[in-house]
């Protein structure tokens, strides 16, 4: 088979204007968090590499991107069980392959694996029975464990939301729904916070009380809270920012880039991200809603889902109401294997979309 032409004139300019906004206000705020030019030729090849990969999936077409779902699935399966024996542990966590300069995470590959997998399985398959769960149970549950095991509690949410928003889109029934929530209440006391490590416990109770440890789980979001208060209405300045420059605020460029913004741009600058974002997420799902075929909604709701709940998260830890999970801000913090994926995704998205009408 050929490959595809893109017919540029075809694509949703409205979605690639909202991401173009988001990275470049990322690459300003990594300039004052991190003003280290390295970090930023990084991540400048980062994005180079991102638009690239991008731009070379335009050449598929939307069938055979769905005809490689299952390979690609299975591909990242090996990978994500493959760097639990040769990947390189990086704060505290197995899950990076590292080649000089560069470093992966199959965790991308695995989440847009898992949604077009997902997407593909459940096309025919209704939810309407208690058994119609098997199929994407379990074709989640393995990247789930395989990502506790490295452990990325983060990580392993971000995927179990993705699945759910697959599921919920397709037709999950608000009885299955509500009894669904019941037991989740019932199995957090129960089986899920006996289980998690003494260092997860102590991130939700740093939630309830981060004085109870003020120099360590609960330093970092002492500092944040203190940073985004004190931006006030206008902030204090592009590079201004006390909490930042002086080394108050940990992992400044990457999990907690938020309290750097709030600090230096105050409560405007954050009301105009948050509106990127809400415009981004907005017109991810306003393009789902527009494919007529229900296997190209439910990828394209699956991704928007997981870039939600990722923003949702990250700004809940930078905010102090959420425990630490290590997820970064999606396009805006420093980091080049997940901008490069996120903008593979979203790549997808634009195929997706632009071939909705095709068979």
């Amino acid at each position: 088979m050929a490959p595809a032409r893109p017919n540029w004139l075809a694509y949703d300019w409205g979605l690639v204007f909202l991401v173009a906004a988001i990275v470049a206000l990322g690459f300003v705020n990594l300039g004052s968090a991190a003003p280290d030019p390295v970090l930023l030729y990084r991540q400048s090849v980062a994005l180079g590499l991102g638009l690239l990969l991008a731009f070379l999936l335009q050449f598929l077409s939307r069938r055979r991107l769905f005809g490689l779902a299952y390979p690609l699935y299975g591909a990242s399966l090996l990978l994500l069980a493959l760097v639990l024996v040769a990947g390189r542990e990086i704060n505290g966590a197995r899950a990076w392959f590292v080649l000089g300069p560069l470093q992966f995470q199959p965790l991308e590959l695995a989440k847009l694996g898992l949604l077009l997998a997902l997407a593909k399985a459940l096309e025919g398959r209704p939810i309407a029975r208690v058994w119609d769960y098997a199929l994407p149970a379990l074709l989640t549950l393995p990247v789930v464990g395989l990502l506790l095991l490295q452990p990325d509690l983060g990580g392993a949410l971000v995927v179990l939301f993705g699945a759910f928003v697959v599921v919920f889109v397709r037709g999950l029934p608000w009885r299955h729904l509500l009894v669904g929530l019941l037991a989740l209440a019932l199995l957090v006391p129960t089986a899920v916070w006996p289980n998690l490590k003494p260092y997860q416990r102590e991130r939700v109770l740093i939630v309830l009380d981060p004085y109870r440890d003020p120099l360590g789980q609960g330093f970092q979001v002492i500092q944040s809270t203190i940073a985004i208060g004190s931006g006030g209405l206008f902030g204090k300045g592009y590079g201004q920012g006390t909490q930042a420059q002086l080394g108050f605020i940990p992992f400044r460029h990457t999990d907690f880039v938020f309290s750097v913004w709030a600090e230096e741009w105050g409560f405007v600058g954050v009301v105009g991200l948050l509106g990127l974002y809400g415009l981004l997420l907005a017109r991810l799902f306003a393009l789902a809603l527009a494919c007529p075929r229900l296997s190209d909604r439910l990828f394209l709701s699956g991704f928007a889902g997981m870039l939600g709940f990722q923003v949702v998260v990250n700004l809940g830890v930078a905010l102090g109401v959420m425990p630490v999970t290590g997820l970064t801000l999606p396009l805006f913090s420093y980091g080049g294997s997940s901008l490069i994926a996120t903008l593979a995704g979203l790549g997808l998205v634009l195929l997706v979309h632009r071939d909705r009408y095709q068979d």
